[in-house]
């Protein structure tokens, strides 16, 4: 859960906006409960008429129209928080998008010299389709899910502990087995994000390069490498597939054997006379109404998994320390009868051995420098280190006597 208190850390700005969107969730949520209350006493009156030739038609129409008035009210609420979520989710789109290229252009040079362009892009994709999914959910469904499954058990143990207790029952399977379930996908997930890393960067570096792909005749072998990554997808999303089809039979099954049970008590007590038959009506829809916040558990629970493993790489790179800071205000000056001097300098790349070893020069002003030597010799890196892309390992470069460091 370490990438989901990051997600919620960073989305600090969107707090204010998330809480109302909760808030207007929460009301429709309890809305929702209101109008099967409503249906128990509208079948009553509607028994008393056709029984006791009682009933209040006033009674009848009051309710019916207040039903109405609720679900009209629902309907703006739901509108409204739709609307504001549209808001969030253009909003939060921005904020990740900058945030991660911000720091994209604040690491150094050699981040981009071991890392495929191809891949970053991507990272930023899943990690921001991965991060704006999972506080979607966070807004639209845990919050409300979690009241009404409250309120639901609530109003049934009012009626019947014995209904209640068996409703109760399926959520601790179903949170067991989403979360299990959940847990596997992700650890699949995080392997199958790399395999993707892999073949999409090497897609867009080979349209990036297609001409010297074609000039070395490479596009079959380049096809068979995407393909064979495609074919390792493959083979652990049909895994995940399994996996999952399993657990939701479980999950289905125990739905459906409690939900036997229920009826059975439910339709006893209404023979027995113990229910009446607004009570009974009451009872079905709350119990089906439970299976709302029971889905919604496992698409929860789907959702964090997945916003786990497809943020990892996106906050990898958060999590980089910055060497530059391009925002900062400078002030130049042009220099006179500069000088280029190298004391002493060494450099090596990450796991690598040293390009360069102690290496001393002077350039002066207008003085012309050839630099010779075989591949890897360090040419490169000499222009590199003047052009301030890399920092010497060891040793320190001068212009006109002032270290480049500062």
């Amino acid at each position: 859960m370490q990438n989901i208190w990051q997600i919620i850390k960073i989305s600090k700005p969107l707090h204010g906006l998330a809480a109302i969107i909760a808030f207007l969730i929460v009301i429709t949520a309890a809305l929702n409960l209101v109008a099967p209350i409503l249906s128990k006493y509208i079948v009553d009156e509607i028994v008393n008429k056709t029984q006791n030739n009682g009933g209040d038609i006033n009674r009848l129409i009051f309710l019916i129209v207040l039903s109405l008035g609720i679900n009209l009210i629902g309907l703006g609420f739901t509108v409204a928080s739709n609307r504001l979520g549209d808001i969030f989710a253009g909003k939060m789109r921005k904020f990740l998008t900058e945030r991660f290229y911000d720091k994209v252009l604040t690491l150094p040079q050699l981040y981009f010299d071991t890392e495929i362009s191809g891949k970053i892009l991507n990272q930023l994709a899943r990690g921001i389709t991965s991060i704006q999914g999972f506080l979607n959910t966070s807004s639209n469904f845990i919050l409300p899910t979690f009241l009404q499954a409250i309120f639901t058990i609530i109003v049934l143990a009012y009626y019947n502990l014995s209904i209640a207790f068996f409703t109760f029952l399926l959520f601790p399977i179903f949170i067991y087995l989403s979360y299990y379930s959940s847990k596997k996908w992700g650890e699949e997930e995080v392997k199958k994000n790399k395999i993707e890393d892999l073949y999409r960067s090497r897609i867009h570096e080979v349209i990036g390069n297609i001409k010297l792909v074609k000039s070395f005749i490479s596009e079959k072998r380049e096809f068979d490498f995407v393909s064979r990554q495609l074919d390792k997808s493959n083979e652990i999303y049909a895994k995940q597939s399994k996996m999952f089809h399993k657990f939701d039979f479980y999950r289905n099954l125990s739905l459906n054997l409690i939900i036997f049970a229920i009826n059975i008590i439910v339709f006893y007590n209404t023979f027995t006379g113990s229910l009446s038959i607004g009570e009974m009506v009451l009872i079905l829809q709350l119990v089906n109404a439970a299976r709302f916040p029971l889905f919604g558990m496992s698409f929860i629970f789907s959702n964090i998994q997945m916003a786990e493993s497809g943020s990892k790489e996106f906050f990898e790179v958060l999590n980089l320390t910055s060497t530059e800071d391009y925002k900062k205000d400078t002030v130049t000056k042009r220099m006179d009868a500069p000088t280029i001097e190298f004391k002493n300098v060494s450099f090596n790349y990450e796991k690598s051995n040293a390009v360069l070893k102690d290496v001393s020069f002077m350039i002066n002003k207008q003085e012309k420098v050839a630099l010779v030597g075989h591949s890897g010799a360090g040419k490169s890196t000499i222009v590199n280190l003047i052009l301030k892309f890399y920092e010497p390992t060891t040793g320190d470069i001068f212009m006109k006597g002032r270290s480049y460091k500062d």
